[in-house]
């Protein structure tokens, strides 16, 4: 079929930028869980900040230019197999799950950076807002790992099945 925009290179019905994202969000978990890591086990505290405001930045960008090609080319032809389809009743249910761990992730991160700019010392270490730090933290990590895992169960239902 010769859908509107770019082919992925995944194989599969979807588009570049949805397996670019695909593959980028394992990516993104796994620098995560890295670099949690080097603060909890070696406390590299300013390394841990470097990366999380790296990983924010990338994702700010990648997902700014997915949101774009989604917004010019749309995704339910490609969900569909055909040319003007639209995707199932279980792929959009599929994707109203996604985007709740979505939408959540970000307003998450958005409040940690915000919160660790905010009362974290320049080079970063431990102070009275760690405890506060750790507990959003780990629940917007939480919050990454499950938009992932169903980011990549809505693309298996939409562009694979």
């Amino acid at each position: 079929m010769d859908f509107p925009g770019w082919d992925g290179f995944l194989g599969t019905r979807a588009s570049l930028m949805l397996d670019v994202v695909c593959v980028g969000m394992i990516v993104v978990v796994a620098v995560l869980g890295w670099s949690i890591r080097q603060v909890r086990r070696h406390q590299r505290y300013e390394l841990h900040r470097r990366v999380q405001l790296g990983l924010a930045g990338f994702l700010l960008v990648v997902l700014t230019v997915f949101e774009t090609d989604v917004r010019l080319h749309g995704w339910q032809a490609r969900a569909a197999g055909e040319i003007g389809g639209k995707a199932s009743t279980a792929v959009l249910a599929t994707l109203t799950v996604h985007l709740c761990f979505a939408v959540s992730t970000v307003l998450l991160w958005i409040a940690v950076l915000f919160m660790a700019w905010r009362w974290f010392p320049v080079p970063a270490e431990p102070n009275s807002h760690s405890f506060t730090h750790r507990r959003w933290a780990r629940l917007a990590a939480w919050d990454m790992v499950l938009t992932t895992v169903s980011g990549w169960v809505f693309y298996v239902m939409a562009f694979v099945v």
